[in-house]
């Protein structure tokens, strides 16, 4: 048995804009998301001398059915690439057995930490943590690229975790540009305990005209995110117009909490709060590290929000 152990990070959608439906259906999207130090943990067993199974166990949070678990399509998208790979190419690691489609057991211990229906990417995160772990094992059989495809098959935020820290992501996910990091400014996260369901988020915009979108603008601002010249709270700020979720107005149509959070945290001296994703999770962000643990307190004695998930994190 080889076994591998890694950390799945959470993340989050510092703004969100729709762009438009693709001709393949899916949205255009064009987002900053960061990753964030909460995070789900994997411990990844592969048996040689066992076939073709899967096996996943959750530990933490008992609201997500194994079989949609993404980390099961993540191998078995890996598994079916490889094999299609090794059938056309030779110099593929062991192509003679893999075209074959014999394939070890996988078996996985998830201890979930991210909330479902939050909008922070837990299952994409542990989907990429899943490949990256199938990559190094069979040798690298994918370049990047291949990677990359392969992962936004899996579900449109799974490529973005390929990358990690602050990223520019368009299109259906797949199309990324790493930014300069905006690590290290403090966060406050609030999950109402009602989720959102994204596709049900995405129906509720299609009936609705999109918001303008200045793409001179944004792209001005990106030439901002890129400049290492000011902190990375003031660097984020300077484009404070433009960061907005166009996702936000259907989600606080199902989830009204969402509103109430972002406003209890604006109250607590946030520099910025908005909804991550189709929701329904909440971030803010602090000046520093006693601000928010000071919000932190407040919030969590706050009878409005007992029952909510509340985490202090920081971006990474």
């Amino acid at each position: 048995m080889d076994s591998y152990e890694i950390t799945a990070n959470a993340k989050l959608n510092l703004f969100l804009r729709v762009r438009g439906i693709l001709p393949n259906g899916y949205h255009s999207l064009y987002s900053v998301m960061q990753e964030i130090d909460l995070a789900d943990t994997l411990t990844v067993n592969i048996y040689p001398e066992r076939k073709n199974g899967f096996d996943i166990k959750c530990i933490g949070r008992n609201d997500i059915d194994p079989e949609k678990n993404l980390c099961r399509k993540a191998r078995d998208r890996f598994f079916s690439s490889l094999r299609k790979k090794a059938s056309t190419d030779p110099s593929v690691p062991n192509a003679k057995l893999w075209k074959k489609g014999n394939f070890p057991n996988i078996e996985i211990v998830l201890t979930k930490v991210i909330p479902s229906e939050s909008g922070m990417g837990g299952g994409s995160s542990d989907a990429a943590a899943t490949l990256m772990v199938l990559q190094e094992h069979f040798g690298n059989p994918f370049t990047d690229e291949e990677l990359n495809q392969l992962a936004v098959n899996v579900g449109a935020d799974v490529p973005f975790f390929l990358y990690g820290g602050t990223c520019l992501c368009e299109s259906v996910g797949e199309e990324i540009r790493q930014l300069e990091s905006l690590s290290g400014i403090p966060l406050l996260i609030v999950k109402p305990s009602k989720g959102v369901s994204t596709p049900e988020c995405f129906h509720a915009i299609d009936s609705k005209p999109l918001p303008e979108f200045d793409e001179k603008r944004y792209e001005e601002y990106m030439d901002v995110l890129s400049s290492a010249d000011k902190e990375p709270l003031d660097r984020f700020l300077e484009g404070k117009d433009l960061l907005t979720n166009d996702l936000e107005m259907p989600s606080v149509e199902s989830v009204p909490e969402i509103a109430e959070a972002i406003d209890a945290l604006i109250s607590t001296g946030a520099k910025f709060s908005r909804m991550t994703g189709s929701g329904s999770a909440v971030f803010a962000m602090y000046d520093d590290y006693f601000a928010r643990d000071s919000a932190y307190e407040k919030i969590k004695a706050d009878p409005k929000f007992a029952g909510f998930d509340v985490f202090v994190s920081k971006t990474i």
